[in-house]
């Protein structure tokens, strides 16, 4: 193995001069890397696939060896796998437990693909920590200084663990292969730590947890909401005035009722269809504002609950068309515009104190199989609103909305 990656370091930017057809380090790169791999390592080809690539149509500036699991993806712009990344210097190459760039790049386009690809890297790498003894968590640098592509800097950012092989210094064939290995039973206790093997359900559930900023149990891993959290664009949000409406009042608060509760998955959810509400609302708002004409504003909308927590007593702060400032509390359920909601003894208190600014945002009937929900707001001090069971607050009925 040492004479393979010797052989590639030495002759690459050479041999990149002239054309990719029929080229003789192309085809040896294509060809004799992945049989050599198969052989040196045992490799099973029904569980494992081997591709190398020197480029499609033209050179590549990082050529790349994937060894994947089949389980997993075939494909590196897609999923985790094992990859050897060459310098565009040549100085060296990368043995890194890496994701697909192009996954992330086509789902959430490429400012916020790399932001994404990154979290999941970062994820993995504390859950994976007790098991990389022998592999470094440091970024990668693939020398790379043109523009022409963003891949290089995609398997930068979905590098989660590897080694740096010096193109003057290469090991042994028996350090390649123990190193190899040792990258392969690391894949192998990832792919343990997957929800149900799935791509999207695994990296969704990674991406809300850093969201939500909190923990999630084993059995909210395939929870749909998880890609709703992540994101909300694809979600349409409908507003409505709801006439003579009535909120039912709370009647499940009871000692005697024979059903248990899971307060934790509980919280859980509702912390969730919580954030998913606010962002819902974001988006909102900053339509809004660029559809009354004052796009200028929507830079300094913020995310109060999220950067402040619950104390600030609501959850966005947005602008009116005259620029004022007003301050939006969101309500979300997945029920039906009556399903009561819970409010704190803070957020009623400031409602009262600040009436004339004040929103309540009351989203309702959100449903992740639909990706849709339908919203109503009311305007002012919520006691003259709204009426309250003292159970932490549960609304028990309206008579005004807007």
């Amino acid at each position: 193995m040492k004479d393979m990656f010797e052989r590639v370091c030495k002759n690459y930017i050479l041999e990149s001069k002239n054309d990719l057809k029929n080229n003789r380090l192309a085809e040896y790169i294509r060809n004799d890397i992945p049989q050599t791999i198969y052989k040196e390592l045992q490799l099973n080809e029904s569980s494992y696939f081997i591709k190398a690539s020197p480029g499609q149509g033209g050179w590549s500036n990082i050529p790349w060896i994937g060894i994947f699991d089949r389980d997993i993806s075939i494909s590196a712009a897609k999923g985790y796998d094992i990859v050897y990344l060459f310098c565009a210097d040549m100085s060296g190459v990368y043995l890194s437990l890496n994701q697909g760039w192009t996954y992330f790049k086509e789902r959430y386009g490429s400012r916020i693909g790399k932001q994404n690809i990154q979290k999941v890297s970062t994820s993995w790498k504390k859950i994976l920590s007790s098991s990389l003894n022998n592999f470094s968590f440091e970024p990668i640098d693939l020398k790379y200084n043109g523009n022409a592509s963003d891949l290089p800097l995609g398997y930068e950012l979905g590098h989660i663990c590897g080694k740096f092989y010096n193109a003057s210094a290469l090991p042994s064939d028996q350090v390649f292969i123990d190193d190899l290995r040792s990258m392969l039973a690391i894949l192998q206790e990832l792919k343990g730590k997957m929800c149900d093997l799935s791509i999207q359900n695994t990296n969704d559930y990674i991406l809300a947890r850093d969201k939500i900023g909190g923990f999630f149990e084993f059995e909210d891993k395939t929870d749909p909401l998880n890609s709703l959290i992540v994101d909300t664009s694809c979600l349409t949000l409908a507003l409505k005035k709801p006439q003579d409406l009535k909120l039912k009042t709370n009647k499940t608060i009871s000692k005697k009722s024979g059903k248990k509760v899971n307060f934790i998955k509980k919280q859980i959810r509702d912390t969730k269809l919580g954030l998913i509400g606010e962002l819902m609302v974001l988006e909102y708002e900053k339509e809004r504002l660029e559809s009354i004409g004052r796009s200028d504003l929507i830079k300094y909308i913020k995310h109060i609950s999220k950067e402040e927590g619950d104390k600030a007593g609501f959850d966005i702060l947005s602008f009116d068309k005259n620029g004022s400032k007003i301050y939006i509390e969101v309500k979300t359920t997945t029920g039906a515009e009556d399903t009561p909601f819970f409010i704190s003894q803070n957020e009623l208190d400031f409602s009262k104190k600040n009436s004339i600014n004040y929103y309540l945002y009351r989203v309702y009937n959100l449903s992740a199989k639909k990706k849709s929900a339908s919203f109503y707001i009311v305007k002012g001090n919520l006691f003259e609103t709204f009426q309250f069971n003292p159970v932490h607050y549960v609304s028990a009925s309206i008579d005004r909305v807007i």
